[in-house]
């Protein structure tokens, strides 16, 4: 038999010698709303109806805790605060939503795949449970860009001689020269001609000089010879 029926039953049997004390007690174990309102029914003026009372507001709170719990949404949590402001629940569940956003904040940091979310959200909840995981995809991309720099990045070529090949009192000569000798010789400089300004000579002035990039001794002495002979003039100079 239900338990619920089968006390039912039982108050309906000592409806003829009614026994607060003795009702009270079989409802504060069943510890349900029906059966503390079957008791009010019975006994409005006893010293337990207050505890009833307010033992059935009690037990609303949890049981809309409990379907907040199940459903676990935004909207069933902000539903109990709205209606249960001052209940034990109410820190709970304004924790529980601001659980929910964090992850749905991590869910839009991981598809974003970017320093700059990721960075975002452990600036927003530094003690998330996911802090390790986007520290760990932050050093991954920090990584990958620094990878990227260092391709991007031009090496310059080992050795201990340069080819000057020209040197010019005004920065806009030396530019005019320097798209010169690129469409001359787009390959045999073995990389970029330099514009260099040394310090300032003695008497104020400056020079800028065309230099290409270094070479070995052999690399400069080939390099310049080829030069020469196609009427172009370089000095062999230390790096």
């Amino acid at each position: 038999m239900n338990k619920r029926v089968a006390f039912l039953s039982l108050l309906a049997l000592l409806s003829g010698c009614a026994d607060p004390e003795k009702d009270w007690e079989l409802a504060s174990r069943d510890d349900s709303p029906e059966t503390y309102l079957e008791f009010l029914a019975k006994y409005p003026d006893t010293p337990q109806a207050d505890e009833a009372r307010q033992r059935i507001q009690e037990l609303k709170v949890i049981r809309a805790w409990e379907r907040a719990e199940y459903k676990d949404s935004e909207e069933t949590y902000f539903d109990l605060i709205k209606k249960y402001p001052d209940s034990d629940f109410a820190a709970s569940a304004q924790a529980r939503i601001d659980e929910i956003e964090r992850d749905r904040q991590w869910e839009f940091a991981q598809e974003a795949g970017t320093t700059e979310a990721l960075s975002a959200f452990v600036a927003t909840y530094p003690d998330a449970p996911q802090r390790e995981e986007a520290d760990e995809m932050l050093e991954e991309l920090r990584l990958i860009e620094l990878a990227a720099l260092e391709a991007a990045t031009p090496k310059e070529r080992p050795g201990d001689f340069r080819l000057q090949l020209a040197a010019f009192r005004t920065p806009a000569a030396a530019e005019q020269e320097l798209r010169r000798l690129v469409n001359l010789f787009p390959t045999e400089l073995l990389g970029p001609v330099l514009i260099e300004t040394p310090a300032d000579r003695d008497n104020g002035s400056k020079l800028f000089l065309l230099k290409t990039v270094p070479m070995s001794a052999d690399e400069a002495r080939e390099v310049c010879d080829l030069l020469k002979r196609r009427k172009q003039q370089c000095l062999i100079i230390n790096r």
